[in-house]
């Protein structure tokens, strides 16, 4: 190693760019951007709406389906119990709005990252993994940007159910609970984002623009199904708890 390269601080080796930025306080802004929307969607009482409507869907179901079948009093418990499960129900949407989601920038900001300059590594090119992790951190703006979005389009329009995705392209009436979550996960900023984490892989030189745009793929693609499934899956737990067959 040189003089030169041993005088240049470990930031600057392996990324062509003098003085590369620090991705905490861009990836923090991020963050308390994402809990400020949730917070003030929650204040203005979308998310909060939606849960106590499905709650009085439930217990309107109790009670017709109960007419006639069982007494009254084992009706008024059961629409009892209806409403003691929104606490819980409550409880599981802040964690997704306020832990999960802002912790998820940060976590798919590493991954890329570190999958970039470990591909990188392993074929000569340039590693610069604090250019890279800056610059994932950066355009994690476009997931938050998505988010400033729809709440904004929710204040505007006073509607809880505020969407960016494909699906808007589904026709209206019953579908499937599966397919509209999995339309809802191709998001056009999340789109957007995805895109610009491979051009920046390829425009430092820690791969060609082809597997960048494979790695970005493939990972886009397991998040949407892991987030899809996540989210059948409480919403078939809501269901068999608030509408009970």
């Amino acid at each position: 190693m040189s003089v030169v390269e041993q005088a240049r601080p470990e930031s600057e080796r392996g990324t062509g760019v003098p003085g590369s930025p620090r991705f905490g306080p861009i990836l923090v802004l991020w963050m308390v951007l994402t809990v400020a929307l949730h917070g003030a969607l929650w204040v203005a009482g979308f998310p909060s709406a939606r849960l106590a409507e499905a709650v009085e869907q439930g217990a309107a179901r109790v009670e017709s389906r109960g007419i006639g079948e069982i007494s009254d009093d084992l009706i008024r418990k059961t629409i009892a119990t209806q409403h003691k499960s929104l606490p819980f129900w409550t409880t599981l949407a802040w964690l997704g709005d306020f832990l999960a989601d802002p912790l998820s920038l940060a976590a798919r900001a590493l991954v890329l990252a570190t999958v970039f300059s470990a591909l990188a590594a392993l074929v000569g090119r340039p590693v610069g993994y604090d250019l890279a992790l800056a610059e994932a951190s950066a355009a994690q703006g476009f997931w938050v940007l998505g988010l400033a979005v729809r709440a904004g389009l929710a204040v505007a329009l006073r509607r809880s159910e505020v969407e960016t995705s494909l699906a808007l392209l589904l026709p209206a009436g019953p579908r499937p609970a599966w397919l509209w979550l999995l339309f809802r996960q191709a998001d056009v900023f999340i789109g957007i984002g995805w895109l610009c984490l491979a051009r920046g892989a390829w425009r430092r030189g820690q791969t060609s623009l082809v597997v960048a745009l494979l790695v970005c793929g493939a990972f886009g693609l397991v998040e949407a199904l892991a987030r899809a499934g996540l989210e059948f899956v409480v919403g078939s737990g809501m269901r068999l708890d608030m509408l009970p067959r």
